[in-house]
């Protein structure tokens, strides 16, 4: 194991600290749980070497193990299907810090692995949530993890633009959308720009074409006191303001990421805070 454990850290340039966690992410063990057998048969050494290889590729860890973690929740996941951010956990936690009601419908759009709907089930036990993507396999993915976690009766999927044939009204609207500036594509790390989907990357020409378009096609859906969330590019602020304010809307704010980079937009009313966010 230390053998693998050096070739890994050749391999990838990384540290020996970064490389006993990616073989234990491969071996699907606790980090230093991997030395208490020092000893590797031939069938874990290949399926190690397949994966390595994989990875020296730029393909992400999550699609080599098909697992990741978001939050307390572990979930399967596939190449094709966007992984969620820490900046997205975070975003959870804001909604159940500043969203002033508990919210009985909820409208998830583009879920992917499901993440989104899954932790806001556990937040909100007696919500009723709706959950939309156009992509097949994202589709096929969220509905085993809805499934792994008992949630079948609760989130609800469709697979849909945005919200088309929505037959009912929501209290609280999230997406995490597509909103990196189309010119920024070419930037991004190997990682992303390679393997990650670009259907739910590429947010148009400045970052907002998807932003703008779920603001637009939510409006007739949101109830009465309602809020809509949504995670954002933070150049993107300016450009957001002035539409929210042509658009009509007058009661809106941007919020920082625990990076402390403008990473959220929430339209509606919110608990007061004392934090000096772009209103």
């Amino acid at each position: 194991m230390r053998e693998i454990v050096e070739q890994v850290i050749k391999e990838l340039t990384v540290s020996r600290g970064e490389a006993e966690l990616i073989v234990a992410a491969l071996l699907e063990k606790p980090r230093f749980g991997i030395y208490l057998n020092d000893s590797v048969d031939q069938g874990t050494r290949k399926l190690l070497h397949t994966r390595l290889m994989q990875l020296k590729t730029g393909m992400p860890l999550e699609y080599v193990t098909t697992k990741m973690q978001f939050m307390d929740y572990s979930l399967h996941i596939y190449p094709g299907v966007f992984i969620p951010r820490f900046e997205t956990e975070y975003f959870i936690e804001l909604i159940g810090k500043l969203v002033d009601f508990v919210p009985e419908r909820i409208l998830d759009i583009g879920t992917g692995t499901g993440a989104i709907s899954i932790a806001l089930a556990h937040l909100y036990p007696d919500a009723q949530i709706f959950a939309t993507d156009i992509s097949d396999i994202a589709i096929r993915c969220a509905r085993e993890n809805i499934k792994k976690y008992g949630l079948g009766e609760r989130i609800h999927l469709t697979q849909c633009s945005i919200c088309d044939g929505a037959s009912t009204k929501f209290d609280l609207i999230i997406s995490n959308p597509p909103y990196i500036p189309s010119s920024r594509l070419r930037s991004l790390p190997k990682s992303v720009r390679d393997f990650e989907p670009m259907l739910a990357i590429d947010g148009g020409q400045d970052g907002t074409q998807f932003i703008e378009l779920i603001i637009q096609q939510t409006a007739e859906y949101l109830n009465p006191g309602g809020v809509i969330a949504l995670e954002i590019d933070e150049d993107t602020t300016a450009i957001l303001k002035k539409f929210l304010q042509v658009s009509g809307y007058d009661k809106f704010s941007f919020k920082r990421d625990q990076f402390r980079k403008y990473r959220y937009l929430f339209i509606g009313n919110l608990k007061n805070e004392k934090s000096k966010d772009i209103n």
